[in-house]
C-alpha cells in the first residue's frame, strides 16, 4: 500500500508535468496593446537630443529574431527622421517620438507559444548613440472561432544589467550628442579716456547639458587656463580686447555671466549670440551699475553647436572742459603774440609822435 507521503508526493509531481504542457497567464500580467488578429505589433521609437543641436537626417532598423521552432517570419519597417525635424521639449532636449510596427509574414502552423528577440541594428551614425537593450516577445496563438489567432503577445526587456518585468511598451531610445562647442566671452572699452589697462570683474556660473555628465570645463584667457564647475559661480577678470574661450562644451550646457559693478564712470553693456543668433542686447541703465546676460524670464543663456559669444562693452563717460584745451594752444598762443605785437608798435608810433 502506498503511504500517504509517497501519494502526495505523486500528486505533486502529476501537477508540476501537467503544468509545463499548460500556457498560464498571471493575473494581470501586462500585455502589448494594440495587437490584432494577425499579430502586429507596435514599436516606439525615440531621438532625443539636447537644445542647441539641429537634427540630423536618420534612418533607424529593427530585427525580429525567432527562437522558437514554426515561429513565422517576422519584419520590422524602418524608422526615418528628416533633417531639421523638431519634437517635444522637456527638461532642457528635445524628443522626436516615431511609431512602426512588428509584422509577421504567413499563417501559422499550430497553436501554442512563439518567442522572438527584437534589437535595434547597431550602426555606426556619428554622434549617435543606439539602444543595446532588447526585447523577449512572447506570441501566444490560439485555436479561435475562425482557425488560428493571436490572443495576446508579451513583451520582457532585458539589458546589460539582466531581465526585467514585463512591459507593455515596445520602446528603443537613441541619442544625439556633440561634445564641441565654443564660447567666447569678450571685453571691450570705449571712450576718449577709458583705461585700456583696467581689468574689469566678472562672475560665470554654468549648468550642465542635460544630456552629458560633464560637470567640469576648462576656460583659456591667453595662455592662461582655469577650471571651472557647473553649480558653482566661479571669477575671472578681463581687460580691454581680451577673451575668455571654452573649447569642447556639450551642446546644451547652459551659463549665465555677470559683470559686476565698475562705480567710477564705465556704463557697460552687452550683446549675447546663442547658436548664432542674437538673443541679449542690453545697456546698463546707468554707470556704475552691474550687468547680466540673464534672458527675459530670467533663463540661463545656451551652448549651440553654432556661433556662441559674448560681447561686454564698457563706455567710459565724456570728461566736461573745465579749462584750455591743449590741442587749440598753440593756436591761442600765436593770437596772443600777434596782440602782443599790435599792442608794441601801438605804444612805440605813439612815443615816436610825442618826441616830435
Amino acid at each position: 500500500m502506498i503511504n500517504k507521503k509517497k501519494l502526495g508526493a505523486f500528486v505533486l509531481a502529476g501537477t508540476m508535468l501537467l503544468s509545463m504542457g499548460t500556457t498560464v497567464f498571471a493575473a494581470g500580467e501586462p500585455t502589448v496593446p494594440d495587437v490584432n488578429q494577425n499579430g502586429t505589433v507596435p514599436i516606439t521609437k525615440e531621438f532625443e537630443m539636447a537644445d542647441g543641436l539641429r537634427t540630423p537626417a536618420a534612418t533607424f532598423k529593427f530585427t525580429a529574431s525567432p527562437q522558437t521552432q514554426d515561429a513565422l517570419p517576422a519584419t520590422i519597417t524602418n524608422v526615418t527622421y528628416q533633417a531639421g525635424e523638431t519634437g517635444t521639449f522637456k527638461d532642457g532636449k528635445y524628443v522626436i517620438s516615431k511609431d512602426t510596427a512588428i509584422s509577421f509574414t504567413g499563417n501559422w502552423k499550430h497553436a501554442g507559444e512563439y518567442v522572438y528577440t527584437v534589437t535595434e541594428t547597431q550602426e555606426n551614425m556619428t554622434n549617435v548613440t543606439y539602444d543595446t537593450s532588447s526585447y523577449k516577445l512572447r506570441v501566444y496563438v490560439i485555436n479561435g472561432t475562425n482557425g488560428l489567432e493571436v490572443e495576446k503577445i508579451t513583451a520582457q526587456k532585458i539589458t546589460a544589467q539582466g531581465a526585467s518585468g514585463k512591459t507593455n511598451k515596445i520602446l528603443f531610445t537613441n541619442t544625439y550628442t556633440k561634445n564641441d562647442a565654443t564660447l567666447t566671452i569678450e571685453k571691450n572699452t570705449e571712450g576718449d579716456y577709458a583705461d585700456k589697462t583696467r581689468k574689469f570683474d566678472f562672475e560665470i556660473t554654468f549648468t550642465k547639458s542635460p544630456m552629458s555628465d560633464r560637470t567640469t570645463f576648462t576656460g583659456t584667457i591667453g595662455a592662461q587656463s582655469a577650471e571651472y564647475i557647473a553649480g558653482q559661480t566661479e571669477t575671472f577678470k578681463l581687460a580691454d580686447g581680451e577673451q575668455l574661450v571654452f573649447h569642447n562644451l556639450p551642446v546644451g550646457t547652459t551659463y549665465v555671466v555677470r559683470e559686476l559693478a565698475a562705480p567710477d564712470g564705465y556704463k557697460p553693456s552687452v550683446t549675447v549670440v546663442e547658436n548664432r543668433t542674437t538673443t541679449v542686447n542690453r545697456t546698463a541703465a546707468q554707470e556704475g551699475d552691474a550687468l547680466d546676460t540673464l534672458k527675459e524670464g530670467g533663463k540661463n543663456n545656451l551652448v549651440g553647436e553654432n556661433e556662441n559669444k559674448v560681447t561686454f562693452t564698457n563706455t567710459y563717460k565724456d570728461v566736461a572742459v573745465t579749462g584750455i584745451v591743449m590741442n587749440n594752444l598753440p593756436f591761442i598762443l600765436l593770437v596772443a603774440v600777434a596782440i602782443v605785437a599790435f599792442v608794441s608798435l601801438a605804444v612805440i608810433k605813439r612815443r615816436r609822435t610825442s618826441g616830435k
